[in-house]
């Protein structure tokens, strides 16, 4: 018997300003992870988010298993269809690592990757130049046949790492300069990414997976500790699809006086049904807008 998947998003939010507007004026931000596929429409002009859905299906082991589940979410969205300005795909992939611009070559992109990761088979190595004063590059590894199709389906050439938009996103936060350091939290499902400036200058950034909050906290505050930084007085900015009920933001809470919400990015604009969600849920997703 053959089985017949429903696939219907986790978030759906737009409202009539969507049909109203011509969309091959507007940006398609797609953001692929593990066991996710979410996209925002945004208006540059009016720097203006005019819609957002997201999918989540169960994460499979094989890639090729997550791209029959993204095949399908394509069978049944048809906005992904239209003929927008541009689409950016991001990955947030986990084989990431940031290496000096000043110490980069292009043709050694895949020895940057494979110190820190053993090398797959059927990957593609990106590499994103992130723009002043940065002078970093960020390195990462994608599914070939998965890069293949979005490439394909949306016609486009653009392609970003999540961490590279947040990396650009972080600076609009007040907290950034924080002299005594910031820890900017992403959580995913069964897994997180920790990124620790002090003084405005990047000091960490790496994704770790977890099973509990008490396992965030533990690399957490190991982590500042190997920094020199002290967890009693560095501000902790947690963001994703976390609730508060949650142990994440629990345990985080139990141990770190200074815990707070990301939130949204205040230079874009956001449809009301937008600013109904909690702020944190799509930080990585709108922070796309700043890479196109």
């Amino acid at each position: 018997m053959s089985v017949t998947y429903n696939m219907q998003p986790a978030f759906a939010v737009d409202d009539a300003s969507l049909l109203e507007t011509d969309l091959t004026t507007c940006h398609l931000l797609v953001l692929v992870g593990q066991g996710t596929f979410s996209y925002v429409v945004f208006e540059p002009a009016g720097g203006k988010f005019l819609a957002l859905k997201s999918y989540h299906f169960q994460p499979q082991k094989l890639a090729v298993a997550d791209l029959e589940m993204i095949e399908r979410v394509f069978d049944a969205d048809k906005l992904l269809f239209t003929a927008f300005r541009s689409v950016l795909l991001a990955f947030d992939a986990a084989v990431s690592t940031l290496v000096p611009e000043s110490q980069y070559s292009s043709q050694l992109k895949k020895d940057y990757l494979h110190m820190a990761y053993p090398e797959k088979l059927q990957e593609a190595v990106l590499a994103d130049i992130l723009p002043p004063p940065m002078s970093l590059v960020n390195v990462y590894a994608v599914d070939k046949d998965l890069l293949g199709f979005l490439r394909k389906e949306f016609s486009t050439d653009r392609m970003v790492h999540a961490h590279s938009a947040l990396l650009q996103a972080y600076p609009y936060d007040f907290d950034f300069r924080a002299a005594d350091g910031v820890a900017y939290i992403m959580a995913q499902r069964n897994r997180f990414t920790i990124t620790i400036y002090a003084g405005g200058k990047l000091l960490n950034q790496q994704e770790q997976p977890y099973q509990t909050g008490l396992d965030i906290v533990y690399h957490l505050v190991n982590t500042l500790r190997i920094l020199g930084l002290d967890e009693q007085k560095v501000k902790v900015k947690l963001g994703g699809p976390i609730a508060k009920d949650t142990d994440v933001y629990g345990e985080l809470h139990k141990f770190m006086p200074h815990v707070e919400w990301v939130q949204r990015l205040s230079d874009f604009q956001y449809i009301s049904k937008m600013q109904e969600l909690p702020a944190h849920y799509f930080h990585h997703l709108y922070a796309l807008a700043l890479c196109v």
